[in-house]
């Protein structure tokens, strides 16, 4: 009974720690016509979690006559001087590393307000191992738990026999 509750209790550690979702960057800013935000001032660099796997989700509002935006780092191909307009939303999995972002209204001759939100899922393979573990501890603790009692109770009923 005991194993089983230890192998329980690392397996539900493992899952409830495992996984996890959180706003890395959320900024607001203003952009007016020949301006360049990014990279690195506020909000336009991320270093992703370490020892783990990760996706980033972006969003990109963009009130005003539109930016460029580009992304750089790891798997970020697909995001070089996309034209936003309103908005914009891009994945980046799998995500590794540091990441740029830069927004550029050097062409835009409006003033723009930009919010962009940056989101980081991501699964931290280190907490695997205590679920694992808790695995393997809990089948032959509910083997040892089942199978007990049965032979208990057949101890129980020879001694009844004999005694009779």
């Amino acid at each position: 009974m005991i194993l089983s509750l230890l192998g329980t209790s690392l397996l539900l550690l493992s899952l409830f720690t495992v996984a996890g979702n959180e706003t890395v960057i959320d900024v607001s800013f203003i952009l007016e016509p020949g301006d360049t935000y990014g990279p690195y001032n506020n909000g336009t660099y991320h270093h992703t979690t370490v020892i783990t796997k990760s996706t980033l989700t972006g969003i990109i509002t963009v009130e005003g006559a539109g930016i460029n935006f580009t992304a750089n780092g790891y798997n970020t191909q697909h995001i070089k001087s996309i034209f936003v307009n309103e908005s914009y939303r891009f994945v980046i999995n799998p995500a590794d590393d540091s990441y740029l972002f830069t927004f550029d209204n050097t062409r835009g001759s409006l003033q723009n307000s930009v919010r962009f939100t940056l989101e980081e899922r991501w699964i931290d393979i280190v907490m695997l191992i205590p679920g694992l573990i808790g695995l393997l501890i809990l089948v032959p603790g509910l083997i040892l738990f089942v199978s007990s009692p049965k032979k208990q109770s057949e101890k129980e009923s020879r001694i009844r026999v004999q005694n009779s």
